[in-house]
């Protein structure tokens, strides 16, 4: 009887270690998906629209001008390539500064560096973005939208009374 206890709980264990190696490999392979993606997104574009899964979902978070839900298609055409250039034409600096991830998401947060139309515009962001069968099918980029809109668009702010 002891010796099938044991068993059981070797088979029990090992079966957990290989689950748990698993884990830790979607875990590592998304934030390479994902690092490659940031890579190369403002210098090389098409390696980072070959990581997006056909069902590509990306939404800017907030309220304000460019705040609007995208697919892939428009995501390469609209975001990157008329939306960033308007509102960065220089360009942006993005230091990731955390990276969390599981088995099907991967969340950084991250420092942005740039000047906007009017002035500084060093955002910080989480970027929160879902992968299936190893491309990103759902991304979220949640920011200041208040930055977003006095920097980005000339926008001041208002007391309301």
């Amino acid at each position: 009887m002891n010796k099938k206890i044991i068993l059981s709980i070797a088979i029990l264990l090992s079966t957990t270690s290989l689950y748990a190696g698993d884990y830790k490999n979607s875990e590592a392979t998304n934030i390479k998906v994902v690092d490659t993606f940031w890579e190369n997104i403002l210098t090389n574009p098409s390696v980072s629209m070959d990581l997006l899964h056909d069902d590509f979902q990306f939404e800017f978070m907030g309220i304000c001008e460019i705040c609007q839900k995208y697919n892939k298609e428009t995501y390469e055409s609209e975001w990157l390539g008329k939306v960033i250039p308007e509102v960065l034409p220089n360009g942006i600096l993005i230091n990731i500064t955390n990276r969390i991830a599981d088995k099907d998401w991967v969340i950084y947060t991250v420092e942005g560096e740039a000047t906007a139309i009017n002035g500084d515009y060093n955002n910080n962001y989480v970027m929160v973005m879902k992968l299936k069968d190893g491309k990103i099918i759902f991304f979220q980029e949640y920011m200041s939208d208040l930055l977003a809109e006095t920097r980005l668009h000339k926008k001041k702010i208002v007391d309301i009374e």
